[in-house]
């Protein structure tokens, strides 16, 4: 498995609100220029009725660090942990250009593998790339990191695809 690099987090008056998480009322943020992208790509999918909607944004390290220490808890080590948790620091959320998705119809697929086959998956695997996202862990990807049809990351400036470049 390669480690991934670190990411540096962003800083919070790059953020924007992109939305509220639906089981917890907590605000997702995004980098602003993310943030725009992703408003477009959820109001084309509306569009064609499919609602996706954002769970999960930016995640400063601190926050990230309790994340894992729970996934280390449920996985039982780091190394195991760290297939479905990033570590601090190395976390694509720092960076405010990561979204975990949902689709608004299916709230037992939050962050789940079964995520793959919603209607709201179907259309990001079509579309995302003409909005600058694109999948963070597809099967079998080149970090090790378990499969996540949830998580996209935005690239589509030439900033944003540098940070991700690997």
């Amino acid at each position: 498995m390669t480690t991934p690099a670190p990411y540096s987090e962003a800083a919070e008056n790059e953020l924007v609100i992109v939305g509220e998480y639906r089981q917890s009322g907590r605000k997702i943020k995004m980098h602003a220029t993310a943030a725009g992208a992703l408003q477009n790509l959820m109001i084309q999918a509306r569009a064609v009725g499919i609602t996706i909607i954002p769970i999960s944004g930016f995640r400063a390290v601190e926050y990230q660090a309790s994340l894992f220490q729970k996934a280390v808890m449920k996985h039982g080590s780091e190394e195991a942990a760290a297939r479905w948790v990033a570590r601090p620091g190395s976390s694509e959320h720092h960076t405010g250009l990561a979204i975990d998705l949902g689709d608004e119809k299916k709230p037992d697929c939050d962050v789940e593998q079964s995520f793959e086959a919603t209607s709201s998956f179907h259309w990001l695997e079509i579309n995302a790339s003409r909005f600058g996202f694109e999948l963070s862990f597809p099967r079998n990807n080149q970090r090790g990191i378990n499969y996540e049809p949830w998580h996209w990351r935005f690239i589509g400036t030439p900033e944003a695809k540098q940070i991700f470049q690997t």
